[in-house]
């Protein structure tokens, strides 16, 4: 055969294929364009939220009663508010730890989410929250109170370090109090104070004296009489005062 023909031969198979070769791609990539566009997948990343900050007043500040300054410095109502103020102002008199992950954690656990998106999102922010638990840092109870008390999710570990770290967790539930005597239902705040108060106070009764009397006992017996509160919601108030009274008299 003609040399001459051989080459042309293969070069116009060469082109054909190269041809074949681009419409196959120009009628794939045509097809890809039809198809809608999947929605993004969810993320379970957990990203800061650079609009929150942590409290710069004290905690249980926007609780306090009309009136307070008012009260002579030795009234036992203004004593046990005062108490408080020392309690927030000194969150490391009854030990805990100043973690250095304390503050990389807090940012990325706050705010808590509206929602969870999916099972392993869940597992992520309870992984984190049990590791910020286990640190003991006082200046994580803000974080540690704003999902335990929530309807985001809480945890035996959560509670335990909230119990551990004793009267410093106080002014951050007291707060809770107030909001339960303002909604129309239980709430988990409640259900959380009542508990956590109970533990602490057994434990800590000197160093809260005044502070159950003049301000938990009284929020309680006010919950007590609220139409709002469930029989079930009533009984943990109940229980939690019986704890409270009973370690007074010992």
């Amino acid at each position: 055969m003609n040399r001459k023909l051989i080459v042309a031969i293969i070069v116009i198979i060469a082109s054909v294929c190269i041809g074949l070769h681009f419409y196959v791609e120009w009628e794939k990539a045509r097809f890809d364009a039809s198809l809608p566009t999947p929605p993004p997948e969810p993320t379970d990343e957990l990203i800061p939220s650079i609009a929150w900050q942590p409290s710069a007043s004290k905690p249980h500040e926007a609780v306090k009663p009309e009136g307070l300054e008012t009260l002579d410095a030795d009234d036992p109502v203004a004593k046990a508010w005062a108490k408080l103020d020392y309690i927030a102002d000194n969150p490391f008199a009854w030990g805990g730890n100043a973690d250095p992950r304390t503050a990389a954690l807090v940012q990325q656990l706050m705010p808590p989410p509206e929602y969870l998106v999916d099972e392993a999102h869940g597992e992520q922010v309870g992984d984190l929250l049990d590791e910020l638990a286990y640190l003991r840092d006082p200046r994580s109870i803000e974080t540690l109170t704003a999902y335990e008390c929530g309807d985001n999710m809480g945890s035996a570990p959560v509670r335990e370090a909230l119990v551990a770290m004793g009267p410093s967790t106080v002014p951050y539930l007291i707060p809770y109090l107030d909001e339960a005597l303002k909604a129309k239902e239980d709430s988990m705040g409640l259900y959380v104070a009542a508990d956590v108060f109970s533990q602490i106070g057994a434990q800590h009764r000197a160093d809260l004296n005044g502070i159950i009397e003049h301000i938990i006992l009284p929020k309680f017996a006010q919950l007590l009489a609220n139409e709002s509160l469930s029989p079930y919601g009533k009984e943990r108030v109940k229980e939690a005062i019986a704890h409270l009274k009973s370690a007074r008299t010992q």
